[in-house]
Parts: C-alpha cells; sequence; structure tokens
C-alpha cells in the first residue's frame, strides 16, 4: 500500500460522475415533459414512455450509487493512509506504531519469544531543522530514514514517532548475532555525514532499548520507558545507547513530581539560604560566604540543589527563584561583617534573561548593600550562549562595581578567548581538581597553571571542595589566594553570633 496518496479521481471515475448526473437531469427532464405534455411524449404511448423512463432512472440510480460507493472506498483509503504512514518518510506514524507495539506485546505474551522497541533520536534536531532549513531539513529525515532502513532486515517494523525520532521492532528470533553489535552498527551507519544539497550534514545520535515481555506489555509505558533509556543514553555522550533499568523510571517520577512541586514550594516559602565561609589563605580570616539554596519540604524533608536547579531552568522557575535568592542574600549580607562580601550563583537561563542587569541594580538599591559587597558567580557555558550579550552585561555589572568570579573553571569551554573578552575578577578552581590534588600530580600542576595564569590576568583565584588540612597546605603552596570547603566550615543558616554579630552556624576552621 502507498504511503500518502491524494484524494484525486481517476479519469473514469470523473467520466461515471458525469455521465449519471447527465443522465439523472435528462430523466428528471422526462418526468418534466411527461407532466407537462400528458401521456402521448413525442408519439410514444404512456407504457412506453413510462417503461423508458424507469428504466432511465433505474440506470442513473445504480451509475450514481456507484459512483457514490467508489468515492468512499477511495475516502477510506485516503484516511487510512494519513492517519497511518508517515508523509514524509513513508514509515508507519506514530498511531499505527502503537497499534504494532500492541500487537507485538500481545504475541510475546503468548508465545514468551521476546522482542526489542528500540528508541533512536537525532540529537538537537529542532536546532538542526532550524539552522540548515525545513527544505534541507526533511532531505536530512529521508537520507536518515533510507539509511536506517537499509542497516535492517526487510520484515522489521520501523515507524517516526517524532520529527527526528524513529522506534523499531526487532525479534529476538531476527538476530543474527549480538543486540549489541547490531545497535553499534546502526549508530555507526546512521551517524555517518549525510550529503545534501547545500553541504554535509552531521548529526549525533542517541538510542533506548526495552525488551518485551520483560519491560512490559502497555505500549505507551514501553514508549515511555525506551525514551527513558533514550535520555540516559544521551546523558552519557555522543552516539550512546542504554538498555531501560527501573532506576531511570523512579528518577523520571521524582523529576516529574519535583516539577509539579516546584511553584507551591515558593509560594509556601519552602526555600532558605545557607552560607558556607571563603577564607584568605594568607591571613586565614573569612572573607566573604557564599549563598547556596536549600529546599526543606514538609514531607520529604531537605531536597538537594542538583535536584531541582535543572528542574527549574526548564519550566521558567528559575527566574523568580533566583530573583528571591540574589534579594535574600543581598539583605542577609547588611548583618554580615562589613568586610564580607557575598557570593551568588547566576544560572545560564537566569544570566541570559531580558533585564538581568536592571534585575541586580533593583535589588542593590532595595536592599542597600554596596555593590562591592555582592560577588555573582557564573559559569563557562553562561558566558558562552551569546558572547557579545554576555560581554555587554558583564562590563555593566563591573561598572557597577560588583564583582564576577568564573565558577567551576577548567571543566567548560576549552577556548580560553574569553579570558580576554569578558570582564571579570576571579576565577574558582573546581573541586574535581582539589580532590585529587593529594594522589595526582597533574591535578596539582592544572592548579598550578591555573593560578599563573590568574596572575597574569590580574585577577584572584578562590579553590573550592577543600576538605583536608593537606589539600589546603597544597593550594598555599601553589599560590592559590582564597579557599572553601568543609574544612573550614560546611553550609548552614545564619544565627545571632558573639556581640550580636549574624555569622553561619557552622563556625570556620582557621589554619592560624
Amino acid at each position: 500500500m502507498p504511503a500518502v496518496r491524494n484524494p484525486r479521481r481517476s479519469p473514469l471515475f470523473r467520466l461515471v460522475t458525469i455521465a449519471s448526473s447527465g443522465l439523472g437531469s435528462f430523466t428528471l427532464g422526462m418526468w418534466g415533459l411527461k407532466f407537462a405534455l400528458g401521456d402521448n411524449i413525442g408519439g410514444m404511448p404512456t407504457e412506453v414512455a413510462s417503461a423508458v423512463i424507469a428504466a432511465l432512472c433505474a440506470l442513473a440510480a445504480s451509475i450514481a450509487a456507484m459512483s457514490f460507493f467508489a468515492g468512499i472506498d477511495e475516502s477510506a483509503d485516503y484516511v487510512f493512509n494519513e492517519t497511518h504512514f508517515d508523509k514524509l518518510t513513508g514509515l508507519l506514524a506514530r498511531t499505527a506504531m502503537v497499534g504494532k507495539i500492541a500487537e507485538a506485546a500481545s504475541a510475546t505474551a503468548r508465545t514468551g519469544k521476546p522482542v526489542f522497541l528500540i528508541d533512536i533520536d537525532i540529537d538537537r534536531f529542532k536546532q538542526i531543522n532550524d539552522a540548515i532549513g525545513y527544505s534541507n531539513g526533511d532531505a536530512l529525515i529521508r537520507a536518515f530514514t533510507a539509511r536506517l532502513k537499509a542497516a535492517l532486515p526487510r520484515d522489521v517494523v520501523v515507524g517516526r514517532i517524532g520529527a527526528g525520532e524513529f522506534a523499531i521492532l526487532y525479534p529476538d528470533q531476527a538476530l543474527h548475532g549480538s543486540l549489541e553489535a547490531l545497535i553499534d552498527r546502526v549508530i555507526h551507519d546512521l551517524m555517518r555525514p549525510y550529503p545534501l544539497a547545500s553541504h554535509l550534514q552531521s548529526v549525533n545520535v542517541s538510542v533506548g532499548v526495552v525488551a518485551m515481555p520483560k519491560d512490559g506489555y502497555d505500549p505507551v509505558t514501553l514508549l515511555r520507558r525506551s525514551n527513558l533509556a533514550l535520555q540516559n543514553a544521551r546523558a552519557s555522550g555522543i552516539g550512546a545507547w542504554a538498555v531501560f533499568q527501573p532506576e531511570m523510571g523512579r528518577v523520571a517520577d521524582h523529576r516529574q513530581w519535583v516539577e509539579s512541586e516546584l511553584h507551591v514550594a515558593f509560594e509556601r516559602g519552602d526555600f532558605d539560604l545557607h552560607y558556607q565561609p571563603q577564607l584568605d589563605l594568607p591571613t586565614g580570616r573569612v572573607v566573604g560566604y557564599e549563598a547556596l539554596i536549600r529546599w526543606n519540604h514538609p514531607e520529604r524533608g531537605m531536597i538537594a540543589p542538583n535536584e531541582f536547579i535543572s528542574v527549574a531552568e526548564e519550566t521558567g522557575m528559575i527566574a523568580p527563584i533566583g530573583e528571591w535568592v540574589l534579594r535574600k542574600a543581598c539583605t542577609d549580607a547588611r548583618l554580615l561583617p562589613e568586610d564580607c562580601f557575598v557570593a551568588v550563583n547566576i544560572s545560564p537561563v537566569q544570566f541570559m534573561t531580558r533585564d538581568f542587569v536592571g534585575i541586580v541594580e533593583k535589588i542593590i538599591k532595595e536592599t542597600g548593600i554596596a555593590p562591592k559587597r555582592l560577588e555573582l558567580e557564573l559559569t563557562e557555558s553562561a558566558m558562552m550562549q551569546d558572547r557579545d550579550r554576555a560581554a555587554l552585561i558583564l562590563k555593566q555589572l563591573t561598572a557597577m562595581g560588583i564583582s564576577v568570579a568564573v565558577d567551576d573553571f577548567g571543566t567548560g569551554y576549552s577556548n580560553l578567548a574569553y579570558l580576554i573578552d569578558f570582564s571579570f575578577h576571579k576565577l574558582k578552581i573546581d573541586r574535581s581538581f582539589v580532590s585529587r590534588m593529594e594522589t595526582d600530580s597533574n591535578s596539582g600542576a592544572v592548579v598550578s597553571t591555573i593560578v599563573g595564569l590568574s596572575r597574569a590576568l590580574g585577577v584572584r583565584t578562590i579553590a573550592e571542595g577543600v576538605e583536608t588540612e593537606n589539600q589546603a597546605t597544597l593550594l598555599r603552596a601553589a599560590g592559590c589566594q582564597v579557599v572553601q570547603g568543609y574544612f573550614f566550615g560546611r553550609p548552614a543558616p545564619l544565627v545571632i553570633g558573639d556581640a550580636g554579630l549574624v555569622v553561619p552556624a557552622d563556625r570556620p576552621t582557621s589554619l592560624h
């Protein structure tokens, strides 16, 4: 059956339709003459005229019926094709693919013979489509489909279930070799560049796999689980694949719960800030505190930031939450010693909002904090989303007197040109380097290099994740100026300390 067919009428069908319409009109005209002229029509006896008219009526009715039912058949065929096949590729559409998965699940329940559902997705297809244009995007999908079909046996069921997402039903008995070898070969074939009209287009693919009956029978559940495996594979790197594990479902369910609770938690006031001290290594004096958000759910207790920050960014809740954090930190900073600043992490999404500088300026005015007592920590990825705009924002923040620190330095972009283009005041050495300094000489060399680079650029360095005295000693030897970590103090809420000063409950440890 063809994948798609427009509802065009064949020449014979059109002839039959016109003929039946004409014959019907002629018959009606004959009846009109009979009623107008009486029983004698053209000299024919009444019985003959009635027989002729009756015959014409029967012929017109049969032709009209044939025309009508032929139209129904053709329309039904068109509707079937429209709902069961993808127009662009000729593969089964999502609805039809769900039906095929249900059939396969039913069959495997009877026979016990496993069937694999393989979910293949072109990573970032929407961005690719926007970049190369829809006509090239369509050509890419057609070429991808042809290559996918060529890599599979002819009798394997394949469907297109999303813009750049494809599903395969692969019976275990059809495998010649291992599933691992099959998927690796398919991924290798699909990731070869595609020659389009204007250029060679490269793509990355991710693959998720579920097995029937082990992973269930319901087609919707199976597709959800294969997609969970696919997302897990995508997080693992380029051209990766993963088999569904129950833990993936639990993670997804928890993520869904977090998404549904975030707005309620914000309105309810579940969030609070804890502060971790930052010490100047040469003097041992506390010079600042990093503000770290905490979510204390009334039923589930403390929820770690890494469980909800990414969800907040995806749902847009990071804007109100981030603004609240900034306002709260600036308000609390007025209660800290005058010679201490407060450092606030800024999400990449928050940083690129339309009026980020205006929001910061407004909060500073409303809270009355001196701009020099505020430090904003930004990751390299935040600054690289839109280099020109990021450079302008950083220049405006610096002009206001606000300090900017590059967070997690050394783990992001290898292109260091942004260090020249952007205005910043501090490089924050990532904890991954600090944790290995005692056992890995290369990590120590990286730390020393970052410190040397910061000196050349005229900026300061801070190392995070310092957990032992030996690490602190090594950092001092490398020339690092400021440190923070569990060895000096854990994040804690503010409490009233000696002499009425408000300080974090976990007092910092000094090396002196």
